[in-house]
């Protein structure tokens, strides 16, 4: 009797410790087998299963052997290589090599960031901004109106893609690193279509960029929307060049 109890304990103390530990990854906004320690409990607790499915005996044997699995085949993404998993990973574009926190931000150091900007070195294009400046991504001093560059949208659409998401992400840092900063992020769109379409997609397209950046830790209170349509073009319409330069997004800083 004390040797068919024991399996069946020690099954049930493994599961519930892994389910502490998928909690824990969960709560940080991950998925259970990206977290190491989680892959690790759920593998013993599997060997233990069958060890004692087996013969109640190999029990211990199996735990071990399924920890060593789990380990093995659940690994956290990490598209920067920074060491931080991507659920964790508030600066998710850092450069190779970089060192960074425990949020997957690169560490600032006193020789790392020459004009206190801010900015790391390896990143600042503006490297002499003087003391107190609001600096964009790339250190450089903000303008009051921007394009936001690398935010593109198909066809008849106001869905943010996968490269248009990439760029928001960098806006996103600014925005926190500056709380007290208020833009309106203003749509605008070519000639072609009717003017009251271009108008109603271009509001939807400046609330979708908007969206994304509060659901990505930006203030609500930072940020309004606003579309243009196409009452305000950069270039010609009578080409595609200048269509597509029509066709943009831009963010423009009312208070500093």
């Amino acid at each position: 009797m004390t040797r068919s109890r024991s399996p069946l304990a020690a099954i049930m103390a493994a599961f519930l410790l892994s389910l502490s530990f998928a909690g824990h990854a969960l709560a940080e906004g991950g998925n259970w087998f990206e977290d190491k320690m989680s892959c690790i409990v759920t593998g013993g607790i599997a060997g233990a299963a069958v060890g004692a499915m087996a013969d109640g005996i190999t029990v211990g044997g199996g735990t071990v052997g399924g920890a060593i699995i789990g380990a093995l085949l659940c690994q956290p993404a990490d598209a920067d290589g920074d060491g931080v998993p991507d659920y964790r990973d508030k600066c998710p574009n850092t450069p190779k090599g970089a060192k960074v926190d425990e949020n997957g931000c690169e560490i600032q150091t006193a020789t790392g960031d020459s004009d206190g900007d801010g900015v790391a070195d390896s990143q600042d294009k503006c490297p002499d901004t003087p003391k107190g400046t609001k600096v964009d991504q790339n250190g450089c001093p903000l303008v009051d109106k921007i394009v936001l560059q690398g935010v593109h949208f198909a066809f008849n659409s106001a869905e943010i893609s996968a490269e248009s998401a990439k760029a928001l992400d960098e806006v996103a840092l600014i925005f926190k690193r500056y709380p007290d900063m208020v833009a309106e992020v203003g749509g605008h769109t070519c000639d072609l279509g009717s003017k009251t379409y271009n108008q109603k997609l271009s509001e939807r397209r400046a609330q979708a960029v908007r969206s994304y950046l509060v659901k990505h830790g930006v203030a609500a209170k930072q940020l309004t929307a606003k579309g243009y349509g196409q009452l305000q073009p950069v270039a010609s319409n009578a080409t595609r060049e200048g269509r597509e330069m029509n066709r943009r997004t831009e963010m423009r800083i009312i208070k500093k």
